[in-house]
């Protein structure tokens, strides 16, 4: 005689409480070798170091869409040398990411 079986009543889904977690940032680590010596000259005629040069007439083209109150005011003709290329590029740098102008937290290559 075969058994009947019991209809089993579907189990209740469990309820989970949401929490919210705050979100962690995690840090990422770039590791960036020391420069080769005598590959940065700040002496150096800018036109004998393209990727430099490129990058100044680049951030040039930017600043010019800049409204006036947040330009450089460095005098573009003056830019010469590997050095002046520098300061004008960090200056730029500091004003389209001015969360980046203080760096913090900033390893060097060999923990140095």
């Amino acid at each position: 005689m075969p058994t009947k079986t019991a209809k089993k009543k579907p189990a209740k889904a469990a309820v989970k409480k949401s929490v919210k977690k705050k979100p962690t940032l995690k840090k990422n680590v770039v590791v960036v070798p020391r420069p080769a010596r005598g590959s940065y000259n700040p002496d150096r005629p800018l036109k004998k170091n393209t990727l430099l040069l490129n990058q100044v007439r680049h951030f040039q083209e930017v600043e010019k869409k800049l409204p006036v109150e947040q330009r450089t005011g460095h005098n573009l003709k003056k830019i010469r040398t590997e050095a002046h290329a520098a300061e004008y590029i960090r200056k730029m740098t500091a004003r389209l990411h001015p969360q980046g102008a203080e760096p913090s937290g900033v390893l060097r290559a060999g923990g140095r």
